[in-house]
């Protein structure tokens, strides 16, 4: 294994790993019922996930928080990076065979926006085998949880 595939799966395994040894659920809620109160949210982080890993790029947009957009330079300097990122790790012959949404967590309500934390379990080919583990998306709802948007790592 070549030093750089290596620091690349170090490195995705440390995302993954990111902040997931403890349940932040608000006292008296649950996960489901947060599936209850926000039916739409895994939904659309599933669809978030399928579109970045086929590579649905008008889907990834949409599903995208606009001023995550917005901040890296609009949809084509968007659409560029998410290239990047895709050929670096083809390059590194790193493939996501699957991002699956689990259970939000930690749902706020700030001004007329909701925020939700979205685990995502991965299964990542790689020259050594399949590596599994977690990474997390923020969704963000601004019709009162009907359509999410999401800033993944």
């Amino acid at each position: 294994m070549t030093s750089k595939t290596l620091l690349v799966a170090l490195v995705a395994l440390l995302v993954f790993q990111f902040g997931w040894g403890r349940s932040n659920t608000p006292a008296g809620s649950s996960n489901s019922s947060s599936e209850k109160r926000y039916p739409s949210l895994k939904t659309q982080a599933d669809q978030f996930n399928q579109a970045s890993l086929t590579a649905d790029d008008d889907k990834l947009v949409e599903l995208t928080y606009p001023k995550l957009i917005e901040l890296v330079g609009g949809r084509e300097e968007f659409l560029a990076n998410a290239d990047a990122i895709r050929s670096e790790m083809e390059s590194q012959q790193l493939r996501v065979l699957s991002a699956t949404a689990e259970d939000p967590k930690d749902i706020i309500e700030v001004n007329n926006q909701i925020y939700a934390i979205v685990p995502v379990r991965m299964r990542m080919k790689a020259p050594e085998g399949i590596l599994v583990g977690r990474s997390f998306m923020i969704g963000v709802s601004e019709d009162r949880g009907e359509n999410w948007k999401f800033v993944s790592t």
